[in-house]
Order: structure tokens, then C-alpha cells, then sequence
């Protein structure tokens, strides 16, 4: 039974990627007179299996991660049903970025379900789904992006220098992060990692728990990073990488 479950499973993750390169090289034809209608009509036959085989996937990856957590049923519905969202502009053929924006609301809402030491791997995940399916809405012409015009001119001042200039605006800090990406660490861990000792590290960890960039969990109080931190780090490496 599980071999014919495996099976259908991968007949359908490649059903899935041949609609998906199928959808790619639609949007690539050069225009014709019918070249509109051709793509509307094959995103309402392919949208439907789309949805599903990604969706599957989602479901698959976070309860691989989650395997073991006991309060997985708190969140797990919550990360589904706003990737659900998401993908289902994919019928209708077009979000705003207004659209976006309150979907991702609604996910930074399920993100605060996670408070416990063993979220953070399901966080990774669902951040890196989420940032997949936005992509895979801008490859297939649903999703234009944002304007980021009204982008920059949105910005809080307040919010830029709290939430990215406080955090890496210190070796020390961006060092602490970047340990916490691969895993919790404790205190002493943390000692050890940056040579800093009692109060002089305490600042640190202090500035990055008001940035809600790190958290303190379970009985040991070990410090991991938060959706917002892995962001955070996310954002940092891509700049990186533009600019360097």
C-alpha cells in the first residue's frame, strides 16, 4: 500500500512540474492575437493541479518537520491555509499587492503560534514555501510585485532602525544570529562563541530579544531564531550578494 502511495505521489510531482514548465514557456510565446486566451485557458485547466501537487508538498514538508512536535496541530492548519490563499490566486489570475500584503498578515499571525524551542526548523520551512510560492506567482504573471516606490515611501523610520539597523548594526550581534541560524544555543554556548562574558553579552542578546530577532526557549532557556531573525539573515545575504 505505502509503494502504490509513493508511486502516485511521484506521478503526480511530475505531472506537476510539466505544468508548471508548460504554464513558464505559455508566458514566454512572443504575443499573438490569441496568444492571451491560450494562457487563460490553460491556467483554469492546470491552477486546479498546481494547487493540489503544491499543496501536497507544503503538507508533506511541514509534518516531515513537525513529526515529533506535540502542539503541531496549533499552527500547521494555519501555515496551510495561508499558503492555500496564496496559491489560489493561480485560478483567478491575478493579486495585488495589497493582496499580498494581508496574506502575509495573516501568516505573521500563524508565526506567533510558534513559541516553543522546537519551531524554529517548521519556521525555516514555512518562510522558505511561502517565499517559493510568491516567486512561482510572479513566474507564471499572476503576481507583478510590489511597487517599490511606494515601498521605500511606506517605510517606518522607526521600524527600519529597530527591527534592521539595531540588529546588525554589531559584529557581535550579526555573529549571534548567524550561529542561531544553524541551531539553539545557550548562554554559555554563546559565551564561548563571541568571548564575551556576564553583562557585556547580556546587552546583546538583550538588543536582539527587543528586535524579537531571538528567543529564550524551553527548560534550558536556549536561545533560537525567530521567523523574523531567519528574515532577517535572509534579506541580509541577498543584499550581500547584489551589492558585494
Amino acid at each position: 500500500m505505502e509503494d502504490a502511495l509513493t508511486a502516485e505521489l511521484a506521478a503526480l510531482r511530475t505531472e506537476i512540474e510539466t505544468l508548471r514548465t508548460e504554464m513558464r514557456r505559455c508566458i514566454n510565446t512572443p504575443e499573438s492575437g490569441n496568444s492571451s486566451g491560450t494562457l487563460d485557458t490553460f491556467r483554469k485547466h492546470a491552477a486546479d493541479a498546481i494547487i493540489a501537487g503544491e499543496m501536497m508538498r507544503a503538507k508533506e514538508t511541514l509534518e516531515t518537520q513537525a513529526r515529533n512536535c506535540p502542539v503541531k496541530e496549533q499552527c500547521l492548519p494555519q501555515f496551510e491555509k495561508t499558503l492555500s490563499i496564496l496559491l489560489g490566486s493561480l485560478k483567478t489570475g491575478s493579486i495585488s499587492p495589497e493582496e499580498i500584503t494581508k496574506i502575509r498578515r495573516e501568516y505573521e499571525g500563524a508565526q506567533k503560534l510558534c513559541t516553543y524551542e522546537y519551531c524554529t526548523g517548521c519556521l525555516l520551512e514555512a518562510d522558505k514555501l511561502f517565499a517559493a510560492y510568491t516567486k512561482l506567482l510572479k513566474s507564471a504573471g499572476v503576481y507583478a510585485g510590489d511597487d517599490i516606490g511606494e515601498q521605500i515611501q511606506d517605510l517606518s523610520d522607526e521600524a527600519v532602525v529597530a527591527w534592521i539597523g539595531e540588529p546588525l548594526a554589531n559584529v557581535i550581534r550579526v555573529k549571534i544570529l548567524k550561529s542561531l541560524a544553524s541551531e539553539p544555543k545557550s548562554f554559555a554556548d554563546l559565551g564561548k562563541l563571541t568571548g564575551l562574558r556576564g553583562g557585556n553579552l547580556l546587552f546583546h542578546l538583550e538588543k536582539l530579544l527587543a528586535a524579537e530577532m531571538i528567543l529564550q526557549k524551553g527548560e534550558r532557556k536556549e536561545y533560537v531564531l525567530t521567523g523574523r531573525g531567519h528574515e532577517l539573515l535572509s534579506a541580509a545575504s541577498v543584499l550581500m550578494e547584489k551589492i558585494g
